[in-house]
């Protein structure tokens, strides 16, 4: 399994300009713990093409954002000085998956 993005997309995303090489690390795991959710909600006979298709890429990093802010968000919330406190989403990937949705291959039967 290989993460659909990149270290340097997720710097981006974080608006990171610079990461030490132990927050390299964290990212690409994260990165990796996302895709691992995007393979699993797609559950697909086929391979995505390769590049991957651009929503599934900006879901990585999307994802990928949540997993590594994971842990500033103690009790579930994250404080923001000029905002106030808010609330970490709990839904986890489930709105990530309208996003690619259509991208599915198999859907199981309950």
């Amino acid at each position: 399994m290989t993460a659909y993005a990149g270290v340097e997309d997720l710097k981006l995303a974080l608006h990171k300009q610079r990461a030490t090489p132990e927050e390299e690390v964290v990212m690409q795991r994260c990165l990796d713990a996302a895709a691992a959710e995007i393979d699993a909600f797609l559950d697909r006979v086929d391979p995505l093409p390769d590049p991957a298709p651009a929503e599934v890429t900006e879901t990585n990093i999307s994802r990928a954002v949540e997993w590594f802010k994971a842990s500033d968000a103690a009790y579930g919330m994250v404080g923001f000085q000029d905002i106030g406190v808010l609330k970490a989403p709990v839904d986890g990937f489930n709105r990530h998956a309208a996003d690619i949705g259509h991208l599915k291959q198999q859907w199981g039967v309950a």
